[in-house]
C-alpha cells in the first residue's frame, strides 16, 4: 500500500555531487567574473595591470591578447585593468564604444603606478609575484606560458561539472573569458537587433566567413567556396534529419573578398545568402584601418558568432573566436565551428598532451605507429598532426581523428569554491 511505502533516507544522498546544468554552471561562473572584477574598494583591491602593446595585430588578434591576460589575472584572484597601444590598428582604442568596460568600480592607473608595479611572474607552477598586491604585464609578442593559467588549461574546480556536458572544455573555458570581454554596449546590441530584422536573419542558419587578402599566402592558404559550402550542405543535411523536415538554408556571408557574394549567388542557387556588402568592401586593406571598419569587423563577429554553425578558418583569429563564443554560449552540440585549415589553438598556450584512442600502422615515410593509450608530445595539428610519441621517443605525422586532448586543469585563484552552499 502506498500508505507504508518508507519515506528516503535524506543522508544516503549526502556524499553525492549537486548535478548542476551547463546553464547553472555558466551563470556561476559570470557571476564570479563580475565580482572579481568589481570591488568595492578599488584602491585595496589586488590588481593585475595589462598593457596590450601589440603593433601588427588586428582585432581578433588583440582580443585574444586581452583573453590571455584575463586568464592570469583570474588565476591569481587579482581585478584587471586594461590599456591598448597599437600603431598599426589605432580604431582598437575604440573597444569600449562597442563593449561594456571590464569594470565599473575599477577602470584606470597612472603610468607611474604601472612602473611601481611588480611584474607578474610565476615559474608555471604557481606564482611566484602573489604576495605582491599590484602586478604588471607588458604584452609585446609571443610568449612561452610560465604560469599554469593560460589557453589549453581551465579550472579545477569545473573538471567534474564540466564533464557530462562539454568534450572540449579548455575552450568553453576561454570562450567564458572572452564572453566576458565582449559583452555588447546597448547601442551595439540595438544596431545588431535592427541588422538582423533588415536581413531576415533567421534560425537555422549557417555562418561563412571567408578571410582573403591579406590572410592569403600569409597565414592562409586558399580554400574554394566549393570547399566551404562542402561543410554547409553537411551540416544543413544532418540538421533536416535531425528534425524530420528541409529546412530554408540560409547562409551568413562574411568576407573581405567582394567577388565572394556574387560567386556564391550564382552556384548554390538552392541557398539563401545575407551578408553586409558595405562591412566587405570596408575589409579590404585601404579601409580596414578606418573607424567604419572597426565598427563593421564588430557587426560580422557578433553575426557569425549567432549562427547555429559556422564554416571557417582557424588560421584566423577571428575563425577561433568565434568557435569559443559558440561553445561557451550554447547548450547544442551542434552549435559551433568547422575548421578547414587548422584545428583550434591560441597564442600562448601550454602545450597540450594527446592520447592515442585508435591504432596506427603508418601508411608512408614520416608517419608514426600510433596503440591505443599511447601519450603524444609537443603536438601541432593542421590537416594532420606532428608530435613525439612519449612511449619510443620518435617524432612523426599521424591524422588527428586517432587522437584526444588531454587538456590541463589548474586552480584557478578566483574559481574556488564555486559550488559551496551560501
Amino acid at each position: 500500500m502506498a500508505g507504508t511505502d518508507k519515506l528516503p533516507n535524506n543522508n544516503q544522498f549526502a556524499s553525492k555531487p549537486q548535478r548542476n546544468t551547463l546553464a547553472e554552471i555558466k551563470k556561476i561562473v559570470q557571476e564570479r567574473i563580475e565580482r572579481l572584477q568589481n570591488p568595492s574598494n578599488c584602491k585595496a583591491a589586488r590588481k593585475f595591470l595589462c598593457w596590450v602593446k601589440v603593433h601588427g595585430c588586428g582585432l581578433g588578434c588583440q582580443l585574444h591578447h586581452i583573453g590571455i591576460c584575463f586568464m592570469m589575472a583570474i588565476g591569481t584572484n587579482r581585478t584587471m585593468l586594461l590599456k591598448i597601444e597599437s600603431k598599426n590598428y589605432p580604431t582598437l582604442k575604440s573597444l569600449d564604444k562597442a563593449y561594456l568596460p571590464l569594470s565599473k568600480t575599477c577602470t584606470e592607473w597612472l603610468d607611474k603606478e604601472f612602473e611601481k608595479s611588480k611584474g607578474f611572474n610565476g615559474n608555471r607552477i604557481e606564482e611566484i609575484s602573489k604576495d605582491e598586491q599590484v602586478v604588471n604585464r607588458l604584452i609585446k609578442g609571443p610568449f612561452r606560458p610560465y604560469t599554469p593559467f593560460a589557453p589549453n588549461s581551465y579550472p579545477e574546480s569545473l573538471k567534474y561539472k564540466l564533464r557530462p556536458f562539454v568534450s572540449e572544455p579548455q575552450i568553453w573555458w576561454f570562450g567564458q573569458v572572452m564572453s566576458f570581454i565582449m559583452r555588447p554596449q546597448p547601442k551595439l546590441y540595438q544596431e545588431l537587433e535592427e541588422i538582423k530584422t533588415e536581413l531576415e536573419f533567421l534560425h537555422p542558419i549557417v555562418g561563412v566567413q571567408v578571410r582573403r587578402t591579406d590572410k592569403l599566402h600569409l597565414e592562409s592558404e586558399y580554400h574554394p567556396l566549393e570547399e566551404y559550402m562542402l561543410h554547409v550542405d553537411k551540416w544543413f543535411n544532418h540538421y533536416d534529419e535531425i528534425n524530420g523536415a528541409q529546412a530554408t538554408r540560409r547562409v551568413f556571408l562574411a568576407t573581405d573578398d567582394e567577388t565572394v557574394l556574387q560567386e556564391a549567388r550564382e552556384k548554390f542557387s538552392s541557398y539563401t545568402f545575407l551578408s553586409l556588402t558595405n562591412n566587405t568592401l570596408l575589409a579590404a586593406k585601404a579601409h580596414r584601418k578606418t573607424e567604419e571598419s572597426f565598427w563593421g569587423i564588430v557587426q560580422d563577429f557578433a553575426l557569425l558568432s549567432q549562427c547555429d554553425h559556422v564554416v571557417c578558418t582557424f588560421s584566423s583569429n577571428i575563425g577561433r573566436l568565434v568557435h569559443e563564443l559558440m561553445i561557451a554560449r550554447s547548450d547544442s552540440p551542434l552549435r559551433y565551428a568547422t575548421s578547414l585549415d587548422a584545428e583550434h589553438y591560441s597564442w600562448g598556450e601550454i602545450t597540450m598532451l594527446r592520447k592515442v584512442i585508435k591504432d596506427h600502422d603508418p601508411e608512408k615515410n614520416g608517419e608514426l605507429q600510433l596503440r591505443v593509450g599511447d601519450i603524444l608530445e609537443n603536438t601541432i595539428c593542421r590537416k594532420t598532426c606532428n608530435g613525439t610519441n612519449s612511449r619510443n621517443g620518435k617524432r612523426g605525422f599521424y591524422p588527428k581523428e586517432k587522437i584526444k586532448a588531454l587538456p590541463a586543469t589548474a586552480e584557478y585563484a578566483a574559481m574556488t569554491d564555486l559550488f559551496q552552499p551560501s
